[in-house]
């Protein structure tokens, strides 16, 4: 009885137990199913609000598109098109940009530089034959007018005192614009890099027609001329200089083309004088002035220049015809008859530009010149001196004392040996003394006497002068 009332009570609350456990299980299985649907809809969620934003950007970018307008600037080919250019304007709205297609072979190139302004440059990286030849014409055309000024100086100025150089400056846009319009399409580049390199050298060599580019020449922004000048030329050749250049056809002074000059001491080639060409050109004068009269023997010319002092010249002095004065020294044989000494004296000035003046100087030297052996007299003047010697002798005999003076003056332009210039001043006083030309006998007499003290042949002759 008991064990049936257990029973009864303890089957229903175990059931009753299982009842809840069942039931808890259910809420918990309930509740996960909550929690993994509220995280998929806050993943839903999320993927909608970030989904909505692309979709926001996608519609504001795929907004109609502003038309390109394209416009043909340029255009060449050659062999089927294998070498081409062509240059596209594209405008794009406010935004403009110039496209350069470029093919040379398999080399393409698609270039882009967009216009900022009106006064945009097109650089074209041209890495082959055409940039070099561009190049090449330039510098050859910057030569040929260096050379064009160089010839026109030397028509009033030695080589030598002068240095030019020419600097032009290249409108880049206009320049690049001649190099777009002269690309050579047709250079066949099958051939070695030597070959061609020598065409492209004698393409761009100094001709006329680089002279002449139009193109060039109006791809020039100004010219930049600067002239160096030896010390020793005189400040009116600067002057001239400064005129000559600028009258030129290839100078275009609104243009800001300029030219300057500038002096310093020029290296000497040959000689440490600072004036060694003007050396040449006077000693050269001097020298076929006193063979005239003087054996070339029986003398020595000297010459030689030198600044004059910046305070020797006034500061409001007009430009001087020279920087330079000159020192003339001639040294002569005591054998040379003391009348030539005088006529030097004048004959030199008119002869050479001197102007004492400047600081121009004259001086004669008497010596007595070494003996010449009798090897260094070729049997030519041998031969002369002895013909002269017999001729003087025969005009003594025959009286044709005149013409016996115009044989002795022969005779000691070639007379090498003192002994023989000896000779023929006693002659000569001789001839003189017969012709009644005393003052001219007593000079030449004593000349002799100085040169011989004990002759007593011309002692004797100075005694009946007198």
């Amino acid at each position: 009885m008991v064990k049936n009332e257990r029973s009864s009570v303890v089957f229903p609350a175990l059931k009753n137990s299982i009842t809840n456990l069942s039931m808890r299980i259910k809420y918990y299985k309930l509740s996960n199913i909550c929690s993994y649907m509220s995280i998929l809809l806050f993943g839903i969620l999320f993927f909608i609000t970030i989904g909505g934003c692309t979709t926001t950007e996608e519609t504001v970018e795929a907004e109609p598109e502003i038309p390109i307008k394209k416009k043909g600037l340029f255009r060449q080919e050659i062999d089927g098109g294998k070498n081409s250019v062509y240059v596209i304007e594209e405008t794009q709205g406010n935004k403009r940009i110039l496209r350069v297609l470029l093919q040379r072979g398999d080399l393409k190139s698609n270039l882009i530089h967009p216009i900022d302004s009106p006064n945009f440059v097109i650089a074209v990286p041209l890495q082959d034959a055409t940039s070099k030849i561009l190049t090449l014409k330039t510098a050859a055309f910057e030569l040929s007018l260096k050379l064009n000024i160089d010839q026109l100086l030397s028509r009033y100025l030695s080589p030598e005192r002068f240095n030019v150089s020419v600097i032009i400056n290249w409108d880049k846009k206009l320049l690049q614009e001649v190099q777009l319009k002269n690309i050579p399409l047709d250079t066949d580049l099958s051939k070695t890099q030597a070959v061609v390199d020598d065409e492209l050298d004698e393409e761009a060599g100094i001709t006329e027609s680089a002279k002449r580019d139009h193109e060039l020449k109006e791809a020039l922004k100004s010219v930049q001329i600067s002239v160096l000048l030896d010390n020793t030329l005189p400040e009116t050749q600067e002057q001239f200089l400064l005129k000559l250049i600028p009258a030129q056809e290839f100078f275009n002074t609104e243009r800001g083309d300029t030219v300057t000059v500038e002096r310093t001491s020029f290296p000497k080639p040959f000689s440490d004088s600072i004036a060694p060409y003007e050396e040449q050109i006077v000693r050269r004068k001097l020298t076929e002035l006193l063979m005239k009269y003087v054996a070339k023997t029986d003398f020595v010319v000297n010459v030689k220049f030198s600044l004059i002092e910046s305070n020797e010249k006034q500061e409001d002095s007009p430009p001087s015809a020279s920087n330079i004065k000159m020192e003339i020294n001639l040294l002569l044989d005591d054998t040379v008859l003391p009348e030539i000494d005088d006529f030097l004296k004048e004959a030199v000035p008119l002869a050479v530009n001197f102007d004492e003046s400047r600081g121009d100087t004259l001086a004669i030297i008497r010596k007595t010149f070494p003996e010449r052996s009798a090897d260094s007299i070729s049997p030519e003047q041998r031969t002369a001196l002895k013909d002269y010697r017999t001729k003087i002798l025969e005009a003594f005999q025959t009286g044709d004392y005149v013409s016996g003076l115009e044989w002795a003056a022969k005779g000691l332009r070639v007379a090498v040996k003192r002994s023989d210039k000896i000779f023929i001043l006693k002659m000569k006083g001789s001839l003189h003394f017969l012709l009644e030309e005393k003052e001219e006998a007593l000079e030449t007499w004593e000349h002799v006497q100085r040169l011989d003290p004990d002759d007593e042949e011309v002692r004797q002759m100075l005694n009946n002068l007198e």
